[in-house]
């Protein structure tokens, strides 16, 4: 059974919406402050739903989303006019072509997908560097109320979410893919953002972020609560000149 992200479009409320927007103004200001030297003439995201961080990346001259979602690309459509919107296959390869796009963005997008190294591959095949946002779930307090509540990674997860990874697996699927960590940053979820909040969780989200004020890393946060890794990754050298010398 696949998760429906067309009905999961279609019927949340305005609410979610909202919270969505903030977040994604939220999470591309973190990402594009990772940018150093690199060009921000175009930007690609895979997985762009309804187009808020990919809106909020403003630092790019020419922004292009590409969903799997009919739903996701008419509402991306009617709030982001300007931006150029294609519908893509999850079975296929991206309609890109090799480098195209000075970035290619998987915004909480890998946790989704059944291979997630293999759309990493894709995007740094489309992309000279590709900006990442995975979440940081493999926590002790989220394992705890996913079993206390009878949550599943899987299909049946109730946002979709195929995968749960602590910040050392992230790492390690980066590496698989044969790329290059070029900055990278664990960061907590702003309490702002925390949804579905209740005093009790308010209080832990407010001792983990004293507690860290003494820590390195934001150690209590990965241990206990997670949060989200951003990253830009690139090619290893090694593999572009294997590609190189193969397409010659």
């Amino acid at each position: 059974m696949k998760f429906d992200y067309g009905k999961m479009y279609a019927t949340q409320e305005d609410k979610y919406f909202d919270w969505v927007h903030k977040a994604g103004l939220w999470k591309a200001q973190k990402l594009c402050e990772l940018i150093s030297n690199e060009e921000t003439n175009s930007i690609l995201e895979i997985g762009t739903g309804t187009g808020d961080v990919l809106n909020a990346c403003r630092i790019f001259k020419k922004r292009v989303g590409a969903d799997i979602s009919t739903e996701a690309i008419q509402m991306h459509r009617n709030k982001y006019s300007s931006h150029h919107l294609v519908k893509i296959d999850a079975n296929a390869s991206l309609p890109f072509e090799r480098d195209e796009f000075d970035f290619a963005l998987l915004c909480d997008i890998l946790e989704h997908v059944k291979d997630p190294i293999k759309l990493l591959k894709e995007a740094a095949r489309v992309g000279k560097n590709v900006m990442l946002k995975i979440p940081v779930e493999k926590a002790l307090l989220i394992n705890t109320m996913n079993k206390i509540r009878s949550v599943t990674y899987g299909a049946e997860h109730p946002s979709g979410h195929l995968h749960c990874w602590n910040l050392q697996e992230i790492l390690e699927m980066i590496d698989k893919s044969e790329l290059t960590l070029s900055q990278g940053k664990f960061i907590n979820t702003p309490i702002t953002l925390i949804k579905k909040k209740n005093p009790i969780k308010t209080f832990v989200f407010l001792l983990v972020n004293a507690l860290d004020v003494f820590t390195h890393k934001k150690f209590f946060a990965r241990l206990l609560i997670g949060g989200s890794f951003f990253a830009i990754v690139k090619k290893n050298p090694k593999v572009i000149d294997k590609q190189t010398e193969n397409s010659k």
